[in-house]
């Protein structure tokens, strides 16, 4: 008798069980090819026209198809409809990242990446307690719609990003929005405190109309773009290789899967610290190495009598979880201090890019058996280790604003005037 979880009842209308089980993974899969086509769009549309509206678009595209999903007829119907989710997912939420990266000081990137990215951890723990009690999957894919309603009255209380609009020669939007902010936050300011200048004007239209190649167009910026997409790539391979390998892991999947994501908030909590601390660099490489060692340690220990994971690999995944969550949140913080603002939308879309080529192939590795997934896990992402080591160091820098900023090297600290008005 095949026993299916009940939390891949989805999957049951259409009978994708037993010998067919390996089908359900491919709505995973188009949900990240989804996300993987989304970045490159809308990471376009984010550096032409902004950074708040290709966020707020997007998420109101996401909750339309969610709900659209509910409404599937065939599992064809299904497997579009994840890959809309995906692509306005992927592509709305960049946009959402780098919006808040580029409206923050650089001693206050860690804490609030980190927050951002533990809302995704808690969001997987909530599923897993939605789906306990929620079991018809229609209901569940329309309950799931409700939190993300909220975000429409995000314009209401955040702007535009003011480097977003100083690098697009609007500068005295730019200049009255940290005005604003500035007062807000009970600072002395006058406008000949805010020196801005339209001078990467030029340097963003010639970008802009190269798009994506130009960043592979320059020496240093490529070796940056290749090492960063490889690095990518491994934290999602992993990443969505152990979430999904929660069910594997024996006992109640629900449990399990929430776990999976409740491991993820001590381990920004900690990366918080280690980041400012430290520096995002060792931050990373550290975090992929205890995630190759864990991930390979899993591949080594026998299995327990029943088929399922021992105590000894199921605290090893959850370890590498931890780490992996670490390496993939600070990936985002510390890519977008390393790129610059003209493509820095683009470049991440990039990034995401190879990162959810990990994503699809995440879901395919477990029909090769668990000692092949895990092994995979731990090669790339030690590989990934010891490639990251070889970037530049980005706490306390300020962020470069053209592609010659990042030729030239990033070598200039934070002021504290640069700190006050918050362009730093």
């Amino acid at each position: 008798m095949c026993l299916v979880p009940k939390f891949m009842l989805v999957f049951c209308n259409w009978d994708l069980v037993c010998d067919r089980k390996r089908e359900a993974s491919y709505a995973q899969s188009l949900v990240m090819l989804g996300f993987l086509a989304g970045v490159i769009v809308l990471g376009r549309t984010s550096d032409m026209y902004g950074r708040l509206k290709t966020y707020v678009g997007g998420v109101i595209c996401l909750v339309a198809v969610q709900l659209a999903s509910g409404f599937s007829q065939n599992i064809y119907q299904y497997f579009f409809s994840r890959f809309l989710v995906g692509f306005f997912s992927g592509g709305g939420t960049l946009a959402g990242h780098i919006l808040m990266l580029e409206s923050l000081v650089s001693r206050h990137r860690a804490l609030l990446s980190t927050i951002y990215h533990c809302g995704f951890a808690v969001g997987l723990a909530v599923l897993a307690a939605m789906a306990y009690y929620v079991r018809d999957w229609r209901q569940l894919t329309f309950v799931t719609c409700l939190p993300m309603v909220t975000i429409i009255a995000i314009p209401l209380v955040i702007p535009e990003s003011a480097r977003w609009l100083a690098s697009n020669g609007r500068i005295e939007e730019a200049k009255e929005q940290l005005m604003y902010f500035g007062k807000k936050n009970g600072l002395r300011m006058n406008r000949s405190m805010i020196a801005l200048t339209d001078k990467t004007v030029e340097a963003k239209g010639k970008s802009s109309s190269e798009g994506a190649m130009a960043l592979f167009r320059t020496p240093v910026l490529r070796r940056r773009m290749i090492t960063l997409m490889i690095i990518w790539f491994s934290c999602c391979l992993a990443y969505y290789g152990l979430t999904f390998g929660a069910s594997s892991l024996g006992g109640n999947i629900y449990l399990n899967f929430a776990l999976s994501g409740i491991v993820e908030v001590p381990a920004g909590l900690l990366s918080i610290f280690v980041l400012n601390c430290i520096g995002r660099r060792p931050t990373i490489a550290g975090s992929l190495f205890v995630v190759g060692f864990a991930c390979l340690g899993v591949m080594a220990l026998p299995r327990s009598e029943d088929g399922a994971m021992s105590t000894y690999q199921t605290c090893l995944a959850l370890i590498g979880k931890m780490g992996v969550s670490v390496a993939f949140n600070s990936a985002y913080l510390y890519s977008s201090e390393i790129l610059p603002t003209v493509l820095r939308n683009t470049a991440i879309g990039v990034c995401s890019m190879s990162a959810r080529i990990g994503g699809i192939l995440a879901p395919t590795l477990p029909p090769f058996g668990d000692k092949v997934a895990y092994f995979l896990f731990g090669v790339t992402t030690l590989f990934s280790a010891l490639l990251n080591l070889t970037l530049p160091e980005s706490l306390n820098k300020q962020l470069p604003e053209t592609v010659m900023d990042v030729e030239n090297g990033m070598t200039t600290t934070v002021s504290h005037s640069e700190k006050r008005i918050g362009m730093s």
